[in-house]
């Protein structure tokens, strides 16, 4: 059903899957200036058609920090295993590139799906904090 590779989406695909997953809205501006700056992003393509349905990308400095983000599937194509298929293909590239001891984060918007790959929450010895730009 579901094709994983690795990719960038174009400003409009991301624009689009963010909104349709229900995720905040991003800037075109935004989209166009950070597009192309990760580390890694993978695309989910439906098998039968090519369409983009979902994504999932790395950013940060590639040596001590990874940051996992922008994981978003569209809704009628959640939970058939296509979010899996994304994130054993970041946990790849982290365990192929991410030297010792990195820190690697996220911002889970989903109870229960990441603790499977090893991701623990971090209250209450650390408490995610946020800042968004006017």
């Amino acid at each position: 059903m579901f094709k994983v590779k690795i990719g960038i989406p174009t400003t409009e695909v991301f624009l689009r899957l963010r909104e349709e997953a229900g995720m905040r809205p991003r800037s075109v501006e935004g989209a166009e200036k950070g597009l192309g700056r990760e580390l890694f992003s993978v695309l989910l393509e439906l098998e039968s058609t090519g369409e983009i349905v979902g994504m999932g990308r790395i950013v940060g400095d590639g040596g001590t920090v990874f940051h996992i983000c922008d994981m978003a599937i569209l809704p009628e194509y959640q939970r058939m295993g296509g979010g899996s298929l994304i994130m054993d293909a970041i946990m790849k590239f982290l365990d192929d590139e991410a030297p010792s001891k990195s820190y690697v984060n996220l911002m889970a918007d989903v109870d229960g799906f990441y603790e499977r790959w090893g991701f623990e929450k971090t209250a209450p010895d650390s408490k995610g904090m946020a800042f968004r730009t006017k």
